[in-house]
């Protein structure tokens, strides 16, 4: 999944970010830190889950992929960090909701759907949090190198079938009676 399609969709629909929505590269939870602009939200990957295959045939594979915003806002308020922006994740996970559940982030995909948050750090300046979301995917035939090898084939055209017909009583007897061709029509 581009991460850059939540990253527009959370600039778009989240105004109380005033745009300072970032991607992982950007994403740093030390103390060189200090002078970002806050609140402030990062889009990172997360971990991948696949189901197993699901055809006998060809390819048909569900994939889990994971996601996680990161919010970054500004504890300075209470310095024991209990009401200034904790009570605050609760409207900003309504936000992040409001923006991305339900979303589809590309045309191979389904829709965004939540899968929880938790704390990652607080300070007296800071409070990072992170909320988890995950989209599934079908991984299909079109996607996969059996595809393309198959698709470089030559059209098929004709059929040969040989017969050994069975005598009653005694069984096939390795003596091919009939043979068939068939030529397809292109």
């Amino acid at each position: 999944m581009k991460l850059s399609t939540i990253i527009g969709a959370l600039r778009g629909r989240c105004p109380f970010f005033d745009s300072n929505v970032s991607g992982a590269a950007e994403f740093k939870n030390i103390p060189e830190t200090g002078k970002m602009k806050l609140p402030a939200a990062y889009v990172i990957p997360a971990d991948d889950n696949v189901a197993p295959q699901k055809s006998k045939t060809d390819y048909w594979q569900t994939v889990t992929e994971g996601f996680a915003v990161v919010v970054v806002l500004d504890n300075t308020r209470d310095p024991r960090g209990q009401a200034a922006s904790y009570d605050a994740i609760d409207e900003v996970k309504k936000m992040l909701w409001s923006a991305l559940l339900g979303m589809r982030p590309d045309e191979n995909s389904d829709i965004v759907l939540y899968a929880g948050g938790q704390l990652l750090d607080m300070d007296r300046g800071r409070l990072y949090y992170q909320f988890d979301f995950t989209c599934d995917m079908e991984i299909t035939d079109e996607m996969t190198r059996q595809h393309i090898e198959l698709d470089a084939l030559d059209e098929f055209k004709e059929l040969g079938i040989d017969v050994d017909f069975i005598d009653p009583g005694t069984g096939p007897d390795g003596k091919i009676e009939h043979h068939t061709e068939i030529t397809l029509n292109p």
